[in-house]
């Protein structure tokens, strides 16, 4: 039995159906056909970790307000829970 399970192909282990085991192969088989048979790149990263960087640092620079609003609120509540429980 164990032997038996050991050779069953991927798609029977998975447990897909006849639809999905179709869709699987031939999108599978369509993104390996692409590269085989384009005479140019169809799809280029133009890849700058320092530009990367840069844009994270103004992202982070953005929401800092936001941030520093959400901590003031928030610690304004652990206040005011504080007192309240003070004087109970």
């Amino acid at each position: 039995m164990k032997n038996r399970l050991a050779k069953k192909d991927f798609f029977n282990r998975c447990k897909l159906s006849a639809a999905q085991k179709v869709f699987a192969f031939t999108t599978g088989f369509s993104a390996f056909a692409v590269q085989a048979f384009a005479t140019e790149p169809t799809l280029t990263f133009n890849f700058d970790p320092a530009e990367m960087f840069s844009w994270t640092n103004v992202m982070l620079s953005a929401l800092m307000p936001v941030l520093y609003i959400t901590l003031g609120i928030s610690l304004a509540f652990i206040i005011i829970n504080a007192l309240k429980y003070a004087f109970r």
